[in-house]
This record gives structure tokens, C-alpha cells and sequence, in this order.
């Protein structure tokens, strides 16, 4: 039963991207998109009650995707699938432009000190991707239980000329229905919703879009005092940074754990340094795939710069 219910999870690394939705439900239907599912109660709820639409969610929690995975199996549900990645991210490259009919962003959490305000959703970035993946008279809805929070992110959507302001609301009846929102208003609280409708397209830049191949690069020799010397370096790029976390060594492979960050955007993955009959090969190992961002693609062309010799 856990492997049968684990079957709506999908690796978007694996994909080019946009990718293709119809063929990934095998079916055409209307998509609805939720960033940061939990539990999965507000998700798989939709799903039964919509069947006519395909219901997407990002969590980057895996006990909440092992959770959620769990209640699909359980209601038989084929219009749901899930992935472990970062919802901004996920939102702006994986589908096209005017793809999705309903955004949802349910109690996502604040980040109410200064110094994390990079880390929320109310950020100008996510409101214009939005701008760009909503179809025409699509909707975003977000539910919080923080006034100055949802106050926050209607102005900043208004601000991109993009939307309509359909519904503005503080409420003290159930919204969403999740176990959260219930024991919330158990204890006196309030919720805030907020719904806009799409009424101008926008652009945006896809970091993954377009050329999908990573740089595969081939050295006749290396210096391996300098593979060796590499863990613990940080390199910067006009977009972020990546550091060598740890360098690892088996006969005849150097594997090299990396950390990268993109306006905070981060990945953990590994990139290898093989011999082989020519010399050495540096790529990206295939058993830690990453997102072929433009820090990624960078951090192996100067993995092989460095320790060429």
C-alpha cells in the first residue's frame, strides 16, 4: 500500500521544463495549483469535490508529502500530484504562461522577524509570476491568520497592475477547513482571506527554460591537490553563490557534495570528477539531479577552471 500510495509524487528534475502537464495526468483538463499543502486536507478536499480539474501541490516537507500521499491513495484520486520543491520556484518554471486556472496559498508562515522577510510569499517576484502563470480572470487566493500579512500582499499585487481585487475579508467561520484553521477559531481568532483576479498579463524570466543539457566538461589532466583543496570554497556568481561543502574520493572519482543558493533558492547536490580512458570528465552526478539553474550550470564549468592543471 505505501509504494501504491506513493505513486502521485513526481521528480520535476527529470522533466524539461515547462512541463507538460496533460501528458503527466494523461489527460486535458483545467490546472489549480497549491504552494505548501501541510497536510494535505485543503488539497485532496478539492479533488474530490472538482474532478473536472487537475490539482497540483509543492511542499518542502517530506513527512507532509508522505502524508498527503497517503490520502490520495485512500479516496482513489487520479487528478493530484505532488512534488518536494520550493513553491516560488516551482510556481514561476515549471508551467507556461496563462496555464493555471486557481492559485491557493493557505496560513503559509509569516517570517515576521526582518531579517527573513526574503523567505516570504508577499515578496514583488512571486506576485509577478503570478502576473504571468494565472489565465485570464485566473484567481489567487491566500488565507492567513495575520492581518498585517495578507494587508502585505494585496498591496503588492495590486501595485503590478495585473489583478482585480475580488474579496477582502476577515472571518470567523471556517474558510479552508484544515485542522489548523479549526483549532484556530476554537480559540477566538480570526482569519483573513484574500482573492484576486487576473486582468493583465505579465513577463517573467525563467531561470531553466530553453537549453536543457549541463556542461559536461572533459580535461586531459587535473591537478588533484587542488580537487582536494576545494571543500569548504564558496564561488559567487552575478546570481548567488555555490560552496564545496565536502570532497569525497573513491578509485578513480572525486565527488564533490555542493550548496547552492539563488535568490534563496537552494540546492544540495554533487558533482563528479571521473577518469576515464581520456582523461577526466566533470558533470553533474545523475544520482543527485539538481534544477539546471544558471548557478548550477556555473559551479560545474568552474569546478573543472579550478582543478584544471
Amino acid at each position: 500500500m505505501l509504494v501504491e500510495s506513493l505513486l502521485y509524487f513526481i521528480k520535476p528534475q527529470q522533466y524539461s521544463t515547462p512541463l507538460d502537464w496533460d501528458r503527466i495526468f494523461q489527460r486535458q483538463a483545467k490546472l489549480a495549483v497549491e504552494i505548501g499543502f501541510g497536510n494535505g486536507e485543503f488539497l485532496v478536499s478539492l479533488a474530490r469535490e472538482k474532478p473536472e480539474y487537475n490539482f497540483v501541490g509543492f511542499e518542502t516537507s517530506i513527512t507532509s508529502l508522505v502524508k498527503i500521499q497517503r490520502k490520495i491513495y485512500d479516496h482513489s484520486l487520479k487528478n493530484i500530484r505532488v512534488a518536494l520543491v520550493d513553491g516560488q520556484f516551482a510556481l514561476r518554471e515549471f508551467f507556461k504562461d496563462g496555464s493555471i486556472e486557481r492559485v491557493y496559498t493557505n496560513f503559509p508562515c509569516p517570517w515576521p522577524k526582518k531579517s527573513h522577510q526574503e523567505k516570504r510569499f508577499t515578496n514583488r517576484d512571486f506576485a509577478k509570476t503570478l502576473g504571468a502563470v494565472l489565465s485570464y480572470e485566473g484567481t489567487y487566493q491566500l488565507v492567513t491568520d495575520v492581518e498585517w500579512y495578507v494587508r502585505n500582499m494585496k498591496d503588492i499585487l495590486l501595485e503590478t497592475g495585473c489583478f482585480d481585487l475580488l474579496q477582502f475579508d476577515e472571518s470567523s467561520k471556517t474558510i479552508v477547513g484544515t485542522r489548523y484553521e479549526r483549532r484556530w477559531l476554537s480559540e477566538g481568532r480570526k482569519t483573513y482571506i484574500l482573492i484576486v483576479k487576473k486582468k493583465n498579463q505579465i513577463n517573467v524570466e525563467r531561470w531553466t527554460w530553453g537549453e536543457d543539457s549541463m556542461p559536461n566538461i572533459h580535461l586531459n589532466s587535473i591537478d588533484e591537490q587542488k580537487v582536494s583543496r576545494l571543500s569548504g570554497t564558496i564561488f559567487r556568481h552575478p546570481r548567488g553563490v555555490f560552496v564545496v561543502r565536502n570532497v569525497y574520493f573513491r578509485e578513480g572519482e572525486y565527488l564533490l557534495r555542493v550548496v547552492s543558493n539563488e535568490e534563496n533558492f537552494q540546492q544540495r547536490y554533487f558533482i563528479s570528477i571521473e577518469k576515464d580512458k581520456e582523461g577526466w570528465l566533470i558533470k553533474l552526478d545523475p544520482d543527485a539531479p539538481a534544477y539546471r539553474t544558471p548557478v548550477v550550470k556555473f559551479s560545474v564549468k568552474k569546478v573543472a577552471e579550478v582543478v584544471s592543471s
